[in-house]
Parts: C-alpha cells; sequence; structure tokens
C-alpha cells in the first residue's frame, strides 16, 4: 500500500443511495453521483475544471411498490461538461411500469443504452434496485413468514434468489443453515 506522500488524489465518486418509505408502504429510493476533480480537467472549447470543482452531480429518484415494480422516475442532471448532458434526464420515465428482478438490467440498456441515456445517470439505476432490494427485504422476509414459516412453501419465490448469488449465502454454508435449515440439501 502506498502511503499519501507517494499519491496524489486526482478524482472523487460519491455515490449515495437513501430508501424512503411512504405512507402507502412503497419505498422511494433517491441516489445521487458526484464526481469532483483532484486535478484540473482541460477541454478545448469551455473553460477548464479546476481541482475541487465538480465534474458532475446527477441525481435519480425512484418510487417502486411492493410487488418490485416502478411506479415513478425523476432524473435530474445538475451539473455536468456540457449543456446536453442533461437531455436524457425525460427518457428515464420509460422505467415506470419496469419489473426489478430477472432481466432488469437488459431491460435498462434497451430503454437508456448508447444515446438515449446517460452512462453515468443509468449507473444510478442499477445501485437504486440493488438499494430497493436491501431496504425492502426486511418485508419481503416478513410478508413471507407471515404467510408459512417454512420457506419452501413460500408463494413468492423471487424472495429466495439471494441462495447460491453469494459466498455466505451459498446452498452448503453455515449462513443458510442457521437461517434456513430447510433449504439446505438434506436437512429438514
Amino acid at each position: 500500500m502506498s502511503t499519501d506522500n507517494e499519491r496524489e488524489l486526482v478524482h472523487t465518486r460519491q455515490v449515495t443511495c437513501r430508501a424512503f418509505r411512504l405512507k402507502n408502504g412503497w419505498l422511494e429510493i433517491e441516489a445521487t453521483l458526484s464526481d469532483e476533480k483532484g486535478q484540473e480537467v482541460a477541454f478545448r472549447s469551455r473553460p477548464p475544471v479546476l481541482p475541487g470543482q465538480f465534474m458532475h452531480r446527477m441525481s435519480v429518484t425512484m418510487t417502486i411498490d411492493s410487488d418490485y415494480v416502478i411506479r415513478d422516475v425523476k432524473a435530474q442532471t445538475l451539473l455536468a461538461p456540457w449543456p446536453m448532458c442533461g437531455g436524457t434526464d425525460a427518457a428515464y420515465r420509460g422505467l415506470v411500469g419496469l419489473r426489478i428482478g430477472a432481466g432488469f438490467s437488459q431491460q435498462v440498456r434497451e430503454i437508456l443504452g448508447g444515446i438515449q441515456g446517460c452512462t453515468h445517470v443509468t449507473e444510478l439505476v442499477s445501485q437504486i434496485a440493488n438499494t430497493y432490494m436491501q431496504a425492502s427485504w426486511p418485508d419481503r422476509i416478513a410478508r413471507q413468514m407471515d404467510v408459512d414459516q417454512d420457506p419452501r412453501r413460500w408463494p413468492d419465490k423471487s424472495t429466495l434468489t439471494f441462495v447460491n448469488h453469494c459466498h455466505a449465502w451459498r446452498q452448503d454454508g453455515e449462513t443458510l443453515v442457521q437461517e434456513y435449515p430447510e433449504l439446505v440439501p438434506g436437512e429438514k
């Protein structure tokens, strides 16, 4: 590892996602992205971005219901190097009606890929999906447990997609044995 006297900070990207529960039970996820420069960035046709100045500031707010369906989206390009950068903000409304789950990333690429969207704003969409899954986890599990304590009989099988999608949640691992022994092969 290098020490601070051996390296120079040239860029700081900050992504923040916050989840809020609405009165109707849905979640509203706010995601922001900012790029702060630690070195001067020269351009041919405009003034440079100086150290300590921001190159990008963008946000996306998305409302998602308890069935993983996007109900509302608002994208905002607050600061960008080019005036036309915010020209794709309205295109993110095209995500309304999509369901977060299998195939979601591909659908987002189809709607917002290439020149239809902004690379940085679209990055926030995947962060929002991840944040939604984390924020809604307690509610989703509680709904399933209200139906049946045995996860093998849960009606929403998508709640179990964490199994074998993470080292800790592997089917032969201790976490699954401790939390959901019914899902371990050979266990009862």
